[in-house]
């Protein structure tokens, strides 16, 4: 099965590859870890629009909060809008991100403008 991330068809089991890309900015110094992943995922999963959740990774110093903003469709697809805010050392940065669950269960990072699944 392949879903797409954007305008790119990728195969399915790769969406986890492709929320951290697109998350953590494809900057290796923010990149999440497997670990990270999986706390992504959940969180998307199980919170509700308005709630937040906050986690430190201790093996790399890196503090990711996820909120999420408001839940959406896009043809049979649930989706989510949400902000992820990563903390490193001094630096902070937020950004709005867009995801959906794929077939497989799993969520995608989407850019809204080019949604094709």
């Amino acid at each position: 099965m392949l879903l797409a991330c954007g305008i790119l068809a990728v195969p399915a089991d790769a969406s986890l590859e492709l929320l951290a890309g697109v998350e953590a900015g494809i900057d290796t110094d923010t990149a999440m870890t497997s670990s990270d992943l999986d706390r992504t995922q959940q969180v998307l999963s199980t919170r509700e629009p308005g709630q937040s959740h906050a986690w430190h990774n201790s093996e790399t110093g890196i503090q990711y909060e996820i909120e999420i903003r408001y839940p959406y469709t896009y043809g049979l697809f649930p989706c989510l809008a949400y902000n992820l805010t990563i903390r490193q050392q001094n630096n902070t940065e937020t950004k709005s991100l867009d995801a959906c669950k794929s077939r497989n269960g799993h969520w995608v990072s989407v850019m809204p403008s080019s949604q094709i699944f």
